[in-house]
């Protein structure tokens, strides 16, 4: 009997530790640079990409909440980078909501020439610092925490 009530506590003890979990919908695109795209839009995107030889995905999208909720993934992923071929509305509204990402989000035409230019601008505007800001911040902390463990070290060899 009193395992019974050890076993009974527990299991109310680990479901009073759950924690609740809410998401918003699963997240579509991995990929850093996407092109948002309709069923009319979809091939002569695909057609561009695969001509200009970039690493760029082209997703079809089937309504406006589908796209809000991908732009808003840009919201909180820094390397996130948008074409809209597609729902230009919905992407503008976004923009004049969150103007800071107006580098990151461009809207173009369903144009094969506008289409390349937008992509020519959004995959030449990455970051280049690339390998050398980590290496160099890597370097300076290695050489402070060397030195603080070298005067440490002598210290204790002196006493």
């Amino acid at each position: 009997m009193r395992n019974l009530k050890l076993i009974v506590l527990f299991i109310i003890v680990i479901a009073g530790l759950k924690v609740p979990v809410s998401g918003h919908g699963v997240h579509v695109t991995n990929e850093s640079t996407i092109i948002i795209a309709d069923n009319s839009t979809g091939k002569l995107a695909k057609k561009v990409v695969d001509e200009m030889g970039v690493n760029v995905t082209v997703y079809k999208f089937g309504s406006d909440d589908a796209v809000s909720h991908e732009l808003e993934h840009a919201l909180t992923s820094p390397n996130k980078k948008i074409l809209a071929v597609a729902y230009q509305g919905t992407v503008k509204e976004f923009l004049s909501k969150h103007p800071e990402l107006s580098n990151r989000i461009l809207v173009c035409s369903a144009d094969e020439n506008a289409i390349k230019s937008s992509l020519i601008r959004l995959t030449a505007t990455r970051f280049t610092g690339g390998f050398l800001t980590p290496l160099l911040s890597g370097l300076l902390i290695g050489v402070l925490l060397g030195l603080a463990v070298g005067a440490v070290w002598m210290k204790r060899k002196m006493t």
